[in-house]
């Protein structure tokens, strides 16, 4: 048909485009391009020493040859992305999603056309546990042998807490029920994988760093490295942050007054899902005795909340739980996913809200973002993007 073939035209071309973006402004840019922070992120190591957080960067410093690691990491973004897009891709044809249903995930707030066009998400570290989420996925839809299955998910939840033990705590609960469900594993078998995960933890949280293991990740950069963060506030000295510390910028998250926006971000991930494929919430049971119920077959869940307390990247939080509802809910369905075949006005509600919404990673800025700033930021990233590759 005409209509599909011109959506699925204009879905290659947000691929396209938002490889492009990301190349632009990683493996083709000689300055750094995204937040420092972000960036700092992913040179946080093991300096002689076990430090949380420190996966992706032991592995940037190995494969590093000239000690500046701006390069290297521009490198490691960039293939992960390109990897996002392709696991994305296969789960979506895999379960068969139509044309409009493509299109409205890769436009959502959440999609790869929102996230590269306002520079934000894709260098970040959950982009690395989200690709783990959905390469396990994937071994379950090819049916490999379960026991391989098991192990295989045993070391991927360790290398998602070794990068980002916040991420992880989300992920893991979903992987649980998924694995659950579709592999019936025994409770004996849940029980060890379980233990292991919890152990791995532990881990990471008694050996969470100090400012004395920060300082010598800091000392350990390169002059031009060093140049691109800001020495007083980088992720490099958050891995010495206690519990404690990071509920005191909770406090300010919670107490700001922007409650009711992180509540518009949240009501957007549900009512993206459920324009997607086309829920019916009348098929939930959704009281409280129902819900009190799943969270006790699923105690899992409950570190959900739990890290919106402690930790204060609600952005990233929200992020990561749409996805990974995005992605459960696919090999649940597998193929049966309800299709979406007709454009309707929540279709183009939903489009037009998430052209002109960007969800920030951390923080809230307080002054908003106007309509017209938004359309601005869009025309001008396209038309640098296409003179880029023009150039």
């Amino acid at each position: 048909m005409l209509k599909n073939k011109f959506i699925n035209t204009i879905s290659l071309f947000i691929y396209l485009f938002s490889i492009a973006q990301v190349a632009k402004r990683t493996i083709l840019s000689d300055t750094l391009e995204y937040h420092s922070w972000s960036f700092s992120e992913l040179l946080v190591s093991y300096p002689g020493q076990f430090t949380r957080r420190g996966f992706i960067g032991e592995i940037i410093s190995i494969i590093d040859q000239d000690s500046i690691f701006f390069d290297t990491v521009n490198k490691v973004v960039f293939i992960n992305f390109v990897i996002f897009t392709l696991l994305s891709f296969t789960h979506i044809k895999l379960s068969k999603l139509s044309p409009i249903q493509h299109f409205l995930y890769l436009i959502s707030i959440f999609g790869i056309f929102n996230i590269t066009l306002f520079n934000q998400y894709y260098p970040r570290k959950e982009m690395f546990v989200l690709n783990l989420f959905m390469l396990l996925l994937l071994i379950i839809r090819l049916k490999i042998n379960k026991f391989i299955a098991y192990v295989i998910t045993v070391v991927g939840s360790v290398l998602m807490i070794l990068i980002h033990e916040g991420i992880a705590m989300i992920a893991i609960a979903f992987l649980v029920i998924i694995y659950k469900k579709e592999l019936n594993v025994t409770k004996k078998i849940l029980r060890i994988y379980t233990s292991l995960v919890f152990l791995t933890f532990s881990f990471v949280i008694f050996t969470a760093g100090s400012d004395e293991v920060a300082n010598s990740i800091w000392t350990g950069l390169s002059e031009f490295d060093r140049s691109l963060i800001p020495a007083d506030l980088n992720a490099i000295i958050a891995i010495g942050w206690s519990l404690w510390d990071s509920f005191m910028y909770t406090q300010i998250v919670i107490f700001s007054g922007s409650m009711f926006l992180w509540s518009f971000y949240v009501a957007l991930l549900i009512g993206t899902l459920i324009i997607i494929f086309q829920i019916n919430l009348k098929n939930f049971d959704l009281s409280l005795a129902a819900i009190k119920s799943f969270l006790i077959n699923e105690k899992y869940f409950l570190v959900i909340p739990i890290l919106f307390v402690v930790g204060f990247d609600w952005g990233r939080w929200i992020f990561s739980i749409f996805h990974l509802c995005f992605f459960t809910y696919l090999i649940f369905q597998k193929d049966k996913v309800n299709k979406l075949l007709n454009w309707s006005l929540p279709i183009s509600v939903l489009t037009l809200v998430s052209l002109l919404t960007v969800m920030p990673e951390c923080c809230l800025e307080m002054g908003g973002t106007q309509i017209s700033s938004n359309y601005y930021r869009v025309l001008i990233s396209i038309q640098e993007t296409i003179q880029s590759i023009l150039n």
